[in-house]
């Protein structure tokens, strides 16, 4: 059974040996994954909350305070209400709402196939520089290489199945969609190193290695929760250069591990899972 203490120190000293390609992959990835989608949406967001505020305003007046900001009955409160919801419905009717209803549309549309084309492929290709790194320097094509493998539309489709599951599975409440997260928690790193693997047995095999190690997997996420907050409160600058690192490569040491004990127990065969 693997210890957690000597998957993290093992991790560390990986990364430290390539210091800074590792900062950059996990910078790109950051980037990436929480970046893009979240400023536009934001931007949206912010659009949309300007606008009803604005409603508010032309119909929260000081008008029914008086001079000691005491509350008095006004006769025309009643009308002003019904006006405040008749503009609000306004709104809800306009074309704005519609042009901002687009917009959210086009938004979710552009978002999720960034996510099949760009996030998915550099998630696989971060895992592969990773578990290289632990064997020798690798450069950051090890990124993109995924698009060099032949193997795109397979393994989308796979990291599509992946969140769909996952979803799905968090439906039924949130344990079981976590008990799925960490059953299919190894399948960017088998991609990572075989992309043309099946959907079906990329499945059956990180299903095999996370039995009877979901809850000790979950147990190393909770250990670098100490490391999470300082990040945090250093807005998010330790993180980018120690946590994020840190985290990956400890995670490459576990998925090396299991991948040992895959093959030691013939749970997969070397000809499928074939090395970095």
């Amino acid at each position: 059974m693997w210890i957690r203490s000597e998957l993290k120190e093992r991790g560390k000293i990986t990364f430290k040996r390539f210091y800074w390609k590792s900062v950059i992959v996990c910078f790109i990835c950051l980037l990436l994954t929480g970046g893009l989608g979240s400023s536009v949406t934001n931007r949206i967001s912010d659009s949309y909350d300007s606008n009803m505020n604005n409603i508010y305003d032309t119909y929260s007046d000081d008008e029914y305070y008086d001079s000691d900001g005491e509350y008095y009955y006004d006769g025309d409160f009643e009308q002003e209400i019904l006006d405040f919801e008749d503009a609000a419905i306004g709104f809800f009717t306009s074309g704005f709402f519609f042009l901002f209803l687009g917009i959210s549309i086009v938004i979710m549309i552009v978002g999720f196939i960034i996510k099949l084309l760009i996030i998915y492929p550099i998630e696989i290709g971060k895992n592969n520089f990773f578990m290289g790194i632990r064997e020798e320097e690798k450069t950051l094509d090890s990124l993109i290489f995924i698009y060099k493998s032949g193997q795109l539309k397979n393994t989308i489709f796979t990291m599509f199945m992946k969140g769909l599951f996952q979803f799905l599975w968090s439906l039924l409440f949130v344990i079981p969609g976590i008990i799925k997260a960490y059953e299919y928690r190894m399948i960017p790193y088998i991609l990572s190193e075989n992309p043309e693997i099946s959907r079906e047995r990329v499945f059956e095999i990180s299903k095999k290695m996370m039995m009877g190690n979901k809850w000790n997997t979950f147990v190393l996420d909770l250990s670098f929760l100490g490391w999470e907050i300082l990040s945090g409160l250093t807005i998010g600058i330790l993180g980018i250069f120690y946590v994020n690192p840190y985290v990956q490569s400890t995670n490459a040491e576990l998925y090396a591990y299991l991948r040992e004990d895959a093959l030691r127990n013939g749970y997969v065969s070397s000809s499928e899972l074939i090395g970095f």
